[in-house]
Protein backbone atom coordinates (compact mmCIF):
# COMPACT_ATOMS: atom_id res chain seq x y z
CA UNK A 1 0.00 0.00 0.00
CA UNK A 2 3.02 2.18 0.75
CA UNK A 3 4.62 1.46 -2.92
CA UNK A 4 1.29 2.51 -4.70
CA UNK A 5 1.05 5.39 -2.40
CA UNK A 6 4.78 6.64 -2.98
CA UNK A 7 4.39 5.89 -7.07
CA UNK A 8 1.01 7.75 -7.02
CA UNK A 9 2.89 10.92 -5.04
CA UNK A 10 5.57 10.53 -7.76
CA UNK A 11 3.72 10.36 -10.69
CA UNK A 12 1.30 13.54 -9.47
CA UNK A 13 4.54 15.47 -8.72
CA UNK A 14 5.59 15.26 -12.64
CA UNK A 15 2.49 16.70 -13.34
CA UNK A 16 2.42 19.21 -10.94
CA UNK A 17 5.86 20.33 -12.22
CA UNK A 18 4.79 20.49 -15.76
CA UNK A 19 1.90 22.59 -15.02
CA UNK A 20 3.09 24.82 -12.45
CA UNK A 21 6.99 24.61 -12.82
CA UNK A 22 8.13 26.57 -15.62
CA UNK A 23 10.58 29.10 -15.27
CA UNK A 24 9.56 32.62 -15.02
CA UNK A 25 11.56 35.95 -14.90
CA UNK A 26 11.29 39.45 -13.99
CA UNK A 27 13.73 40.92 -16.83
CA UNK A 28 14.58 41.23 -20.27
CA UNK A 29 17.11 42.75 -22.05
CA UNK A 30 16.90 43.28 -25.80
CA UNK A 31 17.94 45.42 -29.11
CA UNK A 32 15.83 46.55 -31.81
CA UNK A 33 16.55 47.87 -35.28
CA UNK A 34 14.39 49.63 -38.04
CA UNK A 35 13.79 52.67 -39.68
CA UNK A 36 12.47 56.35 -38.43
CA UNK A 37 10.61 58.85 -39.50
CA UNK A 38 9.28 62.57 -38.49
CA UNK A 39 6.12 64.43 -38.66
CA UNK A 40 7.14 68.29 -38.30
CA UNK A 41 7.44 71.78 -40.03
CA UNK A 42 9.62 70.17 -42.99
CA UNK A 43 7.39 66.95 -43.27
CA UNK A 44 2.95 66.19 -42.30
CA UNK A 45 3.43 62.38 -44.75
CA UNK A 46 3.49 59.36 -42.31
CA UNK A 47 6.52 57.00 -43.17
CA UNK A 48 8.10 59.88 -45.62
CA UNK A 49 11.81 59.97 -45.82
CA UNK A 50 12.41 56.98 -43.45
CA UNK A 51 16.00 56.78 -41.51
CA UNK A 52 17.52 54.25 -39.91
CA UNK A 53 17.24 53.75 -36.16
CA UNK A 54 17.87 51.13 -33.21
CA UNK A 55 17.47 51.45 -29.95
CA UNK A 56 18.25 48.63 -26.76
CA UNK A 57 16.35 48.42 -23.96
CA UNK A 58 15.58 47.29 -20.11
CA UNK A 59 11.48 45.58 -19.79
CA UNK A 60 10.95 44.94 -15.95
CA UNK A 61 7.67 42.38 -16.30
CA UNK A 62 5.49 42.48 -13.01
CA UNK A 63 2.99 40.19 -14.39
CA UNK A 64 2.16 38.64 -17.56
CA UNK A 65 -0.12 41.44 -18.40
CA UNK A 66 2.04 44.50 -17.09
CA UNK A 67 5.85 46.06 -17.61
CA UNK A 68 7.58 48.53 -17.43
CA UNK A 69 10.46 49.60 -19.60
CA UNK A 70 13.36 51.81 -20.38
CA UNK A 71 14.41 52.15 -23.92
CA UNK A 72 17.13 54.47 -25.58
CA UNK A 73 17.18 55.01 -29.56
CA UNK A 74 19.32 56.35 -31.86
CA UNK A 75 18.28 57.88 -35.41
CA UNK A 76 18.42 60.86 -37.19
CA UNK A 77 15.56 62.95 -39.24
CA UNK A 78 16.39 64.78 -42.62
CA UNK A 79 14.51 67.48 -44.74
CA UNK A 80 15.60 69.98 -47.10
CA UNK A 81 18.29 71.32 -45.97
CA UNK A 82 18.92 70.00 -42.44
CA UNK A 83 19.82 66.06 -41.12
CA UNK A 84 19.85 66.56 -37.54
CA UNK A 85 21.03 63.17 -35.06
CA UNK A 86 18.40 62.58 -32.38
CA UNK A 87 19.12 60.43 -29.60
CA UNK A 88 15.74 59.41 -27.28
CA UNK A 89 15.41 57.68 -23.68
CA UNK A 90 12.35 56.87 -22.84
CA UNK A 91 10.18 55.23 -19.80
CA UNK A 92 6.82 53.64 -20.66
CA UNK A 93 4.53 51.40 -19.02
CA UNK A 94 3.00 48.67 -21.20
CA UNK A 95 -0.22 46.23 -21.23
CA UNK A 96 -0.42 43.19 -22.79
CA UNK A 97 -3.74 41.60 -23.98
CA UNK A 98 -3.07 37.84 -23.12
CA UNK A 99 -0.52 36.26 -20.93
CA UNK A 100 2.44 35.81 -22.35
CA UNK A 101 3.67 32.51 -21.61
CA UNK A 102 4.17 29.26 -23.04
CA UNK A 103 1.37 27.33 -20.43
CA UNK A 104 -1.32 25.30 -22.24
CA UNK A 105 -3.55 24.37 -19.04
CA UNK A 106 -3.84 28.72 -18.55
CA UNK A 107 -7.31 29.38 -20.43
CA UNK A 108 -5.81 33.11 -21.53
CA UNK A 109 -1.89 32.14 -22.20
CA UNK A 110 -0.66 32.89 -25.08
CA UNK A 111 2.90 32.40 -27.01
CA UNK A 112 2.22 36.30 -28.55
CA UNK A 113 0.29 39.19 -27.23
CA UNK A 114 -0.72 42.84 -29.36
CA UNK A 115 0.18 45.18 -25.99
CA UNK A 116 0.08 49.14 -26.37
CA UNK A 117 2.40 51.57 -23.82
CA UNK A 118 2.43 55.47 -23.11
CA UNK A 119 5.36 56.79 -21.01
CA UNK A 120 7.50 59.56 -20.33
CA UNK A 121 10.61 61.03 -22.45
CA UNK A 122 13.58 62.68 -23.20
CA UNK A 123 14.93 63.87 -26.87
CA UNK A 124 18.57 64.93 -26.95
CA UNK A 125 19.19 66.96 -30.65
CA UNK A 126 21.41 69.71 -32.02
CA UNK A 127 22.39 70.64 -28.51
CA UNK A 128 19.03 70.64 -27.24
CA UNK A 129 16.65 68.77 -25.46
CA UNK A 130 13.13 68.49 -24.33
CA UNK A 131 10.61 65.94 -22.53
CA UNK A 132 8.59 64.19 -24.79
CA UNK A 133 5.36 61.90 -23.91
CA UNK A 134 5.99 58.31 -26.22
CA UNK A 135 3.27 55.95 -26.80
CA UNK A 136 2.07 53.31 -29.25
CA UNK A 137 1.32 49.49 -30.10
CA UNK A 138 3.58 46.21 -30.50
CA UNK A 139 3.07 42.77 -30.75
CA UNK A 140 5.45 40.54 -28.55
CA UNK A 141 6.35 36.41 -29.32
CA UNK A 142 7.71 34.07 -27.32
CA UNK A 143 10.27 32.18 -29.23
CA UNK A 144 11.57 29.88 -26.84
CA UNK A 145 12.15 29.55 -23.13
CA UNK A 146 13.73 32.79 -22.90
CA UNK A 147 13.64 34.49 -26.32
CA UNK A 148 11.03 36.99 -27.15
CA UNK A 149 10.12 38.55 -31.01
CA UNK A 150 9.41 42.53 -30.49
CA UNK A 151 7.60 44.32 -33.13
CA UNK A 152 6.73 47.92 -32.27
CA UNK A 153 5.61 51.65 -33.74
CA UNK A 154 6.27 54.01 -31.52
CA UNK A 155 5.18 57.40 -31.55
CA UNK A 156 6.85 60.56 -29.55
CA UNK A 157 5.43 64.10 -29.04
CA UNK A 158 7.95 66.64 -28.65
CA UNK A 159 6.86 69.46 -26.24
CA UNK A 160 8.24 71.70 -28.59
CA UNK A 161 8.37 72.54 -31.80
CA UNK A 162 12.58 73.08 -32.68
CA UNK A 163 13.15 69.23 -34.03
CA UNK A 164 14.55 70.89 -37.21
CA UNK A 165 16.78 73.23 -35.59
CA UNK A 166 16.78 75.75 -38.41
CA UNK A 167 15.20 79.20 -36.31
CA UNK A 168 12.92 79.70 -40.14
CA UNK A 169 10.89 76.57 -39.52
CA UNK A 170 9.96 77.70 -36.46
CA UNK A 171 6.99 79.83 -35.99
CA UNK A 172 7.02 81.92 -33.10
CA UNK A 173 2.79 82.86 -34.00
CA UNK A 174 2.83 78.97 -34.26
CA UNK A 175 0.86 79.22 -37.40
CA UNK A 176 2.43 76.67 -39.52
CA UNK A 177 2.21 73.40 -37.13
CA UNK A 178 1.79 70.19 -38.70
CA UNK A 179 -0.75 69.45 -35.56
CA UNK A 180 -3.33 70.43 -33.01
CA UNK A 181 -0.45 70.94 -30.57
CA UNK A 182 2.02 72.48 -33.25
CA UNK A 183 4.54 69.93 -31.77
CA UNK A 184 6.73 67.99 -33.64
CA UNK A 185 6.13 64.14 -33.72
CA UNK A 186 9.34 61.44 -34.16
CA UNK A 187 7.81 58.00 -34.74
CA UNK A 188 9.86 54.90 -35.06
CA UNK A 189 9.18 51.09 -36.72
CA UNK A 190 11.57 48.32 -35.24
CA UNK A 191 11.67 45.03 -34.49
CA UNK A 192 13.81 42.83 -32.51
CA UNK A 193 14.73 40.23 -29.86
CA UNK A 194 15.06 39.89 -25.81
CA UNK A 195 16.43 37.62 -23.91
CA UNK A 196 14.61 36.62 -20.23
CA UNK A 197 17.18 37.37 -17.38
CA UNK A 198 16.87 37.66 -13.60
CA UNK A 199 14.72 34.53 -12.80
CA UNK A 200 11.96 34.35 -10.27
CA UNK A 201 11.89 32.06 -7.13
CA UNK A 202 9.64 28.82 -7.66
CA UNK A 203 6.49 29.62 -6.00
CA UNK A 204 4.95 26.23 -4.35
CA UNK A 205 2.21 27.13 -2.96
CA UNK A 206 -0.16 25.49 -4.99
CA UNK A 207 1.34 22.23 -5.15
CA UNK A 208 1.66 21.80 -1.37
CA UNK A 209 -2.21 22.84 -1.40
CA UNK A 210 -3.14 20.09 -3.54
CA UNK A 211 -0.84 17.84 -1.82
CA UNK A 212 -2.26 18.37 1.43
CA UNK A 213 -6.15 18.11 -0.47
CA UNK A 214 -5.09 14.62 -1.86
CA UNK A 215 -3.88 12.76 1.42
Amino acid sequence: MKLIRLFILCVFCVITFQLFGQDQYRAEIGINGGGSYYIGDANNKLFNNMQLAYSGFLRYCHDYRLAAKFEITNTKISGPGFSNRVLTADLTGEFNFFDLEKNEYKRFSKIFSPYIFVGLGEMFYTNNSNMSIPFGVGMKVKLGNRWNLNAQWTNRLLLADNLEGLNELNDPKKLNGSNIFNNDLLSTVTVGVSFDIWKKQCDCKNTSVIKRSFF
